[in-house]
């Protein structure tokens, strides 16, 4: 039903309700008939966080009492909204609503970007090449030749020494079958070295593509933590990233496996486990790397068992001092990477789309996990599936479980339904949809484009509260010309959307 601010209420809605900060329903207040400028007010008109399930539910019932009407109604409503927008009702703004969905919102863009990325792959490699037979003409030391890389955790030159040097250890490592190699890739240190700097990369970021692989790599002249370092700021992950978590400890050293086997390296094992014993003392290792004699003074090697036997033998990664160094290394390059030719470079929107995904996917494993079993078991499950989307001005998780008590107890099932399992496929579903709609928010709420939408989203976990005028990936526009719409209409867009 139309409001008096010219939006619209939809059934799953829950906006009309006003809620408290300890997350008792209250009586609506009466339209202020002097609102505060669009400029002034925040992004949504409620934003508690609700934990308690009974709250929730009190929520919803209060909904479903203040929106009794029956489904033929809802039906009706629904249909003269679609009616509405296909004859191309406007905002605020003048534009008509953009609504995303798979035609509208399809990964044609994306196959053209990386189109021009693999285009330029074939004289990328042949650059990156030269650098890295650049980087080896610098290195004198004997037995280079099988043993020494440019992946590692510290720069390129560094690791070839650093790969010497852990030759020379006496690591204790389980027995494991040497690898079979091939003469050809034994003899071209140079693609080895690339090759595991791109299995490196792609390792630790799932949905890398190799090709955008070489592109980072190419930005990061070849440093490999710097490469990742450069991912993680485009991505939009620096928030959320535990540099130093067990889950990334566990992720690096499977990495530097991954990119010793691709590299066709004698002993992987052996050769992670080296890092692993510098990792403490990486920065006293980096010191002493960087003077004038490093690349061709055999003593350099016993300065370095030197240091590490100051400390004991580590039973994990020491991550901390890597990433450091590679944030200052990252602070040497170009101040803003991802523009060229005076555009700005986003990150595939086949990976941030699969990245937010998954985000709202464990979203949904959480909902899963708080609503109660034998409701979820015969009632939630169809509601969840049918209208429990996780946008709304609550944390993601809070609107899952209150748009599924919400629907369920608005379309009541007409006969009971026993299940033993929920369809992963269902999840994927409502988990699909559910991004359409923060998109189609996102888009039409604010001035952006679906990859700027996409992108914040990623930043903010998903979390329609963050999203405001001030988080806008420092556009530098001014609010005022940023907002687009209103709440309402930004939230009909979504719900039309999904």
């Amino acid at each position: 039903r139309p409001n008096q601010g010219g939006g619209w209420l939809l059934p799953a809605d829950p906006l009309p309700a006003r809620v408290q900060n300890h997350g008792h329903l209250t009586t609506r207040s009466p339209p202020n008939p002097n609102p505060p400028s669009e400029k002034s007010s925040s992004p949504h008109s409620i934003s508690p966080q609700i934990s308690s399930i009974g709250n929730l539910r009190i929520m919803s019932e209060a909904l479903v009492r203040r929106s009794k009407s029956s489904s033929n109604r809802i039906t009706r409503i629904s249909s003269s909204i679609r009616r509405i927008f296909c004859i191309g009702s406007r905002s605020r703004s003048g534009r008509p609503p953009r609504i995303y969905g798979p035609d509208t919102l399809g990964l044609e863009d994306d196959k053209l970007q990386n189109d021009a990325v693999e285009d330029k792959t074939s004289a990328l490699v042949s650059e990156l090449l030269a650098k890295i037979e650049s980087y080896y003409q610098q290195v004198k030391h004997r037995r280079v030749f099988d043993n020494g890389f440019c992946f590692g955790l510290l720069d390129p030159v560094s690791n070839i020494v650093v790969g010497v040097f852990i030759a020379l250890l006496a690591v204790e490592t389980p027995p494991t079958r040497r690898l079979c190699r091939t003469e050809d890739l034994i003899g071209d240190m140079n693609m080895r070295s690339l090759m595991g700097l791109v299995a490196f990369l792609t390792t630790l970021f799932p949905y890398l593509t190799e090709a955008k692989a070489l592109w980072y790599l190419n930005k990061a002249e070849l440093d490999a933590l710097v490469a990742a370092r450069l991912i993680i700021k485009h991505r939009g992950m620096e928030p959320s990233f535990g540099f130093t978590s067990d889950t990334t400890v566990a992720a690096v050293e499977t990495a530097l496996r991954c990119a010793a086997a691709a590299a066709q390296h004698p002993d992987p094992l052996k050769f992670a486990s080296g890092w692993k014993s510098i990792s403490p003392v990486l920065n006293q290792v980096a010191t002493l790397l960087s003077g004038p004699y490093a690349t061709f003074d055999e003593n350099i090697f016993s300065d370095m068992q030197s240091i590490l036997r100051q400390v004991p033998r580590p039973s994990v990664f020491s991550l901390e001092i890597s990433w450091d160094l590679a944030s200052s290394r990252l602070a040497k390059l170009s101040p803003d990477p991802f523009i060229e030719n005076k555009v700005q470079v986003y990150p595939e929107r086949s990976t941030m789309r699969r990245m937010l995904l998954t985000t709202i996917h464990g979203y949904y494993l959480q909902a899963l996990a708080r609503l109660p079993k034998d409701k979820l078991l015969s009632r939630y499950h169809h509601s969840m599936l049918q209208a429990g989307h996780c946008y709304g001005p609550l944390d993601p998780v809070s609107n899952i479980i209150l748009n599924t008590i919400w629907y369920s107890a608005a379309f009541p099932l007409t006969k009971a339904v026993e299940i033993e399992a929920i369809s992963t496929r269902g999840l994927l579903r409502i988990a699909v949809r559910s991004f359409y709609g923060l998109v189609s928010f996102m888009c039409n709420r604010w001035a952006l484009d679906a990859d700027q939408a996409i992108q914040l989203l990623q930043a903010n976990g998903a979390r329609l509260a963050l999203t405001d005028c001030n988080n806008l990936l420092d556009c530098g526009k001014d609010a005022a010309g940023i907002v687009s719409a209103t709440v309402e209409e930004a939230y009909t867009a979504a719900a039309i959307a999904a």
